[in-house]
């Protein structure tokens, strides 16, 4: 397996491996939004390839104060392969060689799986509750 930078002819195989691991797609993540996003950080978007067939992806991001990490999804046949460990662990040293001091992700909180990975990958759990009344609200 090799981690390697997310090209945007990786697009068609990483939207069926996020349908096939049950990410939900948001407006952002339509091929236009990708191509904004590599545009912007194009080394912090990772896929995992293993035999020419994307296996796991990590979207990091960095918004000048944090890191986010974002889709991070492995097929399911490779699960527990720790695929996802060095997905994370690639997209970290990327952003520590930016500068970036405080990475974040962000978790639904029905995805157990996931918090519990993070978790046991050295994140905390902050309940985000209380943020949303800073939240600007959408307009009727």
């Amino acid at each position: 397996m090799r981690i390697r930078t997310f090209e945007i002819s990786d697009y068609p195989e990483v939207v069926k491996l996020w349908a096939e691991v049950g990410l939900e797609l948001r407006p952002g993540d339509e091929e236009e939004g990708i191509r904004i996003k590599v545009r912007r950080d194009p080394e912090l978007f990772l896929v995992a390839e293993e035999r020419g067939r994307i296996v796991g992806t990590a979207m990091g991001a960095w918004d000048g104060r944090r890191g986010w990490i974002y889709h991070l999804g492995v097929r399911p046949t490779q699960q527990r392969r720790k695929v996802a460990t060095r997905l994370i662990l690639e997209v970290e040293s990327r952003m520590r060689d930016k500068g970036v001091l405080k990475v974040n992700a962000l978790i639904y909180p029905w995805n157990r799986a996931s918090i519990e990975f993070f978790t046991k990958n050295g994140f905390a759990v902050a309940d985000m509750k209380e943020a949303q009344k800073y939240l600007v609200p959408e307009k009727g």
